[in-house]
């Protein structure tokens, strides 16, 4: 086995490590806190017309409560279960759909990757093009453009963006199908519609970064020894570029993940709610609002374990633009 390999094997295992860490605090914090449902189902419980059973009713009705989620349990044995629960992708029920968790997640997954995988495509091949050509042409049109945009990418909230576009769509330009239909399926014209604006928020605020630290670590490699020799060499513009892109794969790949990363924490969740798509982030609105306990921790934790995948295809994807990388470790 050599050095690369070895190096993958390890951010493996590191990787299913901090999986085990994160389910782990999870249930401890679960476990040690009180579940604020349970003063629900004891206020429902009590009769006010039978004063004298009301502190038993309520009692008799969180023993149900608690026998129904297995609380009256050891410990262990409900952190063992939970732990092959999470494994077998066995999330437990849903309070607000009534059904199992994972189809939760099943059915709104599909509704989130439709604009998001295209916002994401969209504004990484724009960000690395354009902030390419700012870097070798400085004060240039599109230099002075992508500056301006990079400056409402960034400082502009997304909930901020949705709500102007929202108000600029069906306000002064008539266009109903800026909300999301659910009388439609997902790939029905109106419905694809409908995904534009989160998608156009999304790829801004991903462009607006691309754009920026593109820009940064191309003008560095500009000043390379490699590039001097190519254009004494008589290379043209695009040779140049290629080759200067080549060379700041790595840095443009941290930083396009850790940008991915915050979109899906921040931005597809705002996003969601603004404009009302049936999403993971709605989802995780809706259980916050309905105390769902199974469906905010399902939510809570799918975005850590997407890191956590991310940040090991990150990995991999060092290794394939520079082997030296598993070397040095």
């Amino acid at each position: 086995m050599n050095d690369t390999h070895w190096f993958l094997l390890k951010r493996v295992a590191w990787t299913a490590f901090a999986a085990y860490l994160i389910l782990s605090g999870a249930f401890f914090v679960f476990a040690y806190t009180p579940d604020p449902n349970e003063a629900l189902v004891s206020f429902a419980a009590a009769d006010p017309s039978d004063p004298a059973n009301m502190s038993e009713d309520s009692k008799q009705a969180v023993a149900a409560y608690e026998q129904a989620r297995n609380y009256d349990e050891p410990v262990f044995q409900r952190y063992a279960d939970w732990m092959v629960g999470y494994a077998t992708l066995d999330w437990g029920r849903s309070v607000t759909t009534g059904g199992p968790v994972t189809d939760a997640l099943a059915d709104r997954i599909p509704v989130t990757l439709a604009y998001l995988v295209p916002a994401v495509v969209v504004s990484t091949l724009l960000g690395v093009g354009v902030g390419l050509v700012s870097a070798m042409r400085p004060n240039g049109v599109v230099d002075r453009v992508s500056a301006a945009l990079s400056y409402v990418g960034l400082g502009v909230p997304g909930f901020v963006l949705g709500e102007l576009l929202l108000v600029a769509s069906i306000l002064h330009f008539s266009w109903y199908r800026a909300y999301y239909d659910p009388r439609y399926g997902l790939w029905t014209a109106e419905n694809l519609v409908s995904l534009a604006l989160p998608a156009f928020v999304v790829a801004l605020n991903l462009l607006a970064a691309q754009a920026r630290y593109a820009r940064a670590e191309s003008r560095e490699y500009l000043l390379a020894e490699f590039v001097k020799t190519l254009r004494a060499s008589g290379a043209d513009a695009r040779t140049i570029g290629r080759h200067v892109l080549r060379n700041a794969a790595l840095p443009l790949l941290t930083v396009f993940f850790a940008e991915l990363l915050t979109v899906l924490f921040l931005t597809v969740y705002v996003v969601e709610v603004v404009f009302r798509v049936p999403g993971v982030g709605q989802l995780a609105y809706q259980a916050i609002e309905q105390r769902d306990i199974g469906l905010i921790l399902a939510t809570t934790l799918l975005p850590a374990f997407v890191a956590l995948l991310g940040n090991l295809f990150q990995d991999f994807a060092y290794t394939l633009l520079d082997p030296r990388v598993g070397d040095e470790t």
